[in-house]
């Protein structure tokens, strides 16, 4: 164990780092072996994440126990954790982790505004207080960056995994932040890689909203993410022109294929409600919808969780980072931030069963080293939470092995399904019950 010190949390990481470069693994140390994606301090607790999927499990037990000593042996250090670099990550598909909702802003018809709307309520909903990043994935003509005012390159982790870059608090990837890389037809597989790469392998940090905005059409690009991404729902983009509705009811058709649920529509650029719909050059915009925008095709409206005002025509817009939406002045900008309200209000409703903020995090931990970890949190508290990839029944079988008639004893163990994100399983010790009860929620 450590003792008290007065040394801060950074002192003391550098010294668990110099602590960490003397432990031996394959053929040198954890950190020049590129097998710890961060290490984290606080109060007293370190915590190594560690990149397991390049480890058998021989090599992750003793990696564990080693970081484990060498955290220990380390002067203000009280407790140690092991997590995955992986953590969050689902098992098949294509995984997004560090992301609370994942929606997508979609069209088949370019040249709807579809990646304005798209940056402009990112920077609303960052004005709002939630956490935002955007996803580009229009991997042909990516734009979203400038929009933004996003500057590359993009670097990578420790482990090579693609850092975002931060524009005034929003994370941002794309192509466009790619350092030297020019022009290339992507195709099928090409275009798969480069979006598990960018979008799947990002270490995306506890976003509440990720905002995808997909290439128009229906290409390889927006199959991959609608067929694969764990999307949580859906915003499609529509101008009032036939071909816009045409093209946006097509998309609309392949979210509910794939049972994505549909957020809203959103028709822009609309012609303010006070013009009318002369053949003067400012309405030209206005088509087969009235001024407001209100009468888009009931085929495209029918599948949308929530009816969505129209944004006006605005050239504000066409610089987001010049516009507040907090405190809207143009009607485009008051209309982006009634938007951004629909869009929080559907991702605080799915934010599905309530994970202790506490939790330890097992997910991707191999079964030993999950359960051992386990253990060790005895050190701390009696009753906690525990987050889990695999069968919880293994670990709690495991942990009622380890402990046998010893005490403390594994009295409950509350198993809660998390869906796509695992399970949680709340766990409950005693030093003097022997009794243990499971009651699968």
């Amino acid at each position: 164990m450590g003792h008290e010190t007065s040394a801060t949390d950074d002192e003391i990481k550098n010294a668990v780092i110099d602590r960490t470069r003397e432990v031996t693994i394959a053929d040198g140390d954890p950190v020049s072996e590129q097998l710890l994606e961060d290490i984290r301090v606080e109060d007293g607790v370190v915590t190594f994440t560690v990149a397991f999927e390049r480890l058998n499990r021989t090599l992750s037990e003793r990696l564990t126990e080693q970081l484990r000593g060498a955290g220990l042996a380390t002067t203000g250090v009280e407790h140690v954790r092991v997590e995955a670099a992986d953590a969050e990550a689902p098992e098949s598909g294509l995984p997004v982790t560090g992301v609370g909702s994942l929606i997508a802003v979609g069209s088949a018809k370019g040249g709807v505004g579809k990646t304005t709307v798209t940056a402009a309520l990112a920077r609303a909903l960052d004005e709002s207080g939630l956490d935002i990043a955007v996803f580009d994935a229009n991997v042909y003509a990516p734009d979203a960056p400038d929009l933004l005012g996003a500057a590359g390159p993009v670097q990578t982790t420790p482990t090579g995994r693609p850092e975002p870059v931060v524009a005034d608090g929003i994370e941002v990837v794309s192509m466009e932040l790619i350092a030297d890389d020019g022009p290339v037809a992507w195709r099928g597989a090409m275009v798969h890689d480069v979006l598990k790469d960018l979008l799947g392998n990002a270490p995306w940090s506890d976003r509440d909203v990720l905002l995808v905005d997909l290439p128009p059409g229906i290409g390889d690009a927006v199959y991959t993410i609608v067929q694969q991404a764990p999307l949580d729902g859906a915003l499609l983009v529509s101008t009032p022109t036939d071909a816009g509705a045409r093209a946006t009811e097509r998309t609309g058709a392949l979210f509910t294929a794939n049972d994505v649920e549909t957020i809203g529509v959103v028709p822009n650029m609309v012609a303010p409600e006070d013009t009318d719909n002369g053949n003067d050059r400012d309405n030209e915009i206005a088509g087969p919808f009235d001024a407001t925008g209100d009468d888009l095709p009931d085929e495209i409206q029918e599948n949308a969780s929530a009816t969505i005002d129209p944004i006006p025509f605005d050239p504000a817009l066409r610089d987001p980072t010049t516009s507040s939406f907090a405190e809207p002045s143009t009607p485009g900008a008051a209309a982006i931030a009634e938007l951004a309200d629909t869009v929080a209000a559907f991702a605080a409703g799915d934010d599905g069963p309530q994970v202790p903020d506490d939790a330890v995090d097992l997910r991707g931990l191999p079964a030993e080293t999950a359960a051992q970890q386990t253990l060790t949190e005895l050190a701390l508290r009696d009753e906690f939470g525990v987050l889990l990839r695999h069968d919880p029944d293994e670990l709690i079988t495991t942990l009622e092995g380890s402990l046998g008639s010893a005490t403390p004893t594994l009295t409950r163990a509350n198993v809660v399904d998390l869906e796509r994100d695992g399970w949680l399983v709340e766990l409950e010790f005693d030093h003097d019950s022997t009794a243990v009860s499971e009651s699968p929620a």
